[in-house]
Parts: C-alpha cells; sequence; structure tokens
C-alpha cells in the first residue's frame, strides 16, 4: 500500500476534464492567422505586374507627345500664313494681268483709226497711252500711218482683237500678245481682210500700264 501511495504522489492526477484531450495547446500570444493569409502587398504587385494590364506613360513620353503638338500646330500656322500669302500675290497677279491686257488692246485699237477724221484723237491716244521705246517712236508712228491714210483715202474697220498674256519679265513688264483682224478699204480695194499678231511689252507707269515695245510677230 505505501508503494502504490508513492507512486500516486510522483505521478501528478491527470485532468479528464481538459477539453483538447491532452493535446498541445497553442500559445494564446503567437497570432498564427498571419500564416494562412497572404501579404498585403502580394496583390498589388500581382496587378502591377499583370501583362494584361497597360501601363502609364512616363514624363519623357508626355513631354515629347505635347513637343509634336505643338509642332504640328506651329506648322499648321505657317502652312496657312504662306497659303493666304500666296492667295494674295495670285490676285495680285490676276489684277495685273487684267489691266495690262486691257491697256493693250485699247492702244492697238488706237493704231486702227477708221479713217483720217479720227486721226487726230488716234494720235492723242497712241501717245498717251506709250513709254519707253515706244513712246520715243509714237509721234512718228502717228504720222506716218496719218499719211499713209490721206495717200490711199483708206477705210478701216476692226473685225476682231484678242490679246493674252505672254509671259511676265523679270523687270515687272508683262508681253501682251495681241491678234488683230481688220477690213481695209482703200482706192485699190475694198473691204480686203487683212490679219496680224503683235507682242506689247507692257510696263507699269506712272499708276498703269502703257505699250513699252510694240514689234510684229512674223512667226
Amino acid at each position: 500500500m505505501e508503494g502504490d501511495a508513492g507512486t500516486s504522489r510522483l505521478n501528478p492526477p491527470i485532468d479528464t476534464d481538459d477539453p483538447t484531450g491532452g493535446q498541445e495547446r497553442s500559445d494564446p500570444g503567437i497570432d498564427t492567422g498571419g500564416q494562412e493569409s497572404e501579404a498585403p502587398g502580394a496583390t498589388s504587385v500581382e496587378e502591377s505586374t499583370d501583362p494584361r494590364r497597360p501601363s502609364r506613360p512616363g514624363t519623357g513620353w508626355v513631354a515629347a507627345i505635347t513637343l509634336l503638338l505643338v509642332l504640328l500646330t506651329a506648322g499648321a500656322a505657317a502652312g496657312g500664313y504662306f497659303a493666304l500669302r500666296a492667295n494674295e500675290r495670285g490676285a495680285a497677279i490676276t489684277r495685273s494681268d487684267e489691266a495690262a491686257l486691257a491697256a493693250a488692246k485699247e492702244c492697238v485699237a488706237a493704231t486702227q483709226a477708221p479713217d483720217t477724221a479720227a486721226m487726230t484723237a488716234a494720235q492723242s491716244k497712241i501717245l498717251d497711252c506709250s513709254t519707253g521705246d515706244f513712246g520715243v517712236q509714237a509721234g512718228l508712228f502717228s504720222s506716218v500711218v496719218a499719211e499713209a491714210y490721206q495717200a490711199a483715202n483708206a477705210r478701216v474697220a476692226v473685225d476682231d482683237l484678242r490679246a493674252a498674256v505672254e509671259r511676265h519679265n523679270d523687270d515687272g513688264s508683262i508681253n501682251v500678245l495681241v491678234a488683230v483682224r481688220v477690213k481695209i478699204t482703200n482706192s485699190e480695194a475694198a473691204d480686203q481682210q487683212v490679219g496680224y499678231r503683235l507682242r506689247a511689252t507692257m510696263a507699269f507707269d506712272e499708276g498703269r500700264y502703257r505699250i513699252a515695245k510694240l514689234d510684229q510677230v512674223t512667226s
């Protein structure tokens, strides 16, 4: 009996009321929940490395795109400016051509006076619409034509008179081709048709175009 009692003192009594059934209990001061859940930053890292998610452009790309837009805007503005200047220049050339054509036709028509009675007015018109070399010759030209009219008792009727700009010269003058068709009646023939072409060099003088040179075109 004493041996049994000693043994019972050495072995502590087993608590049969322990709900864990004698299994080792975990330390209440250690949080084991962190081992089972993912780290907070894992999701954000995974999302940032997802190849399906487009990355945001860097500062360099934004600056490059902004510079490109600025250059495109500047180019469009420059193109508009030059287009405007070209239109203005084209309009100015058109106005000059129209003025030169009208002056050439009017002056050439004056050289085709209908009869001797109209020669005085024609001579004044020729002197007024001429300049340069033709201005120097205009007086002599008018006198020769007047004498020829009187000698042949000529009458002239202009059937057709057309003009077109041939070229623009470097000095600002304009070459105008004038085609003339007339009917001439004199002491030898009646209603004789004659056609010829003239090249009038129109120079801008004293605010308007005048004939500076007048040549007959043979070819």
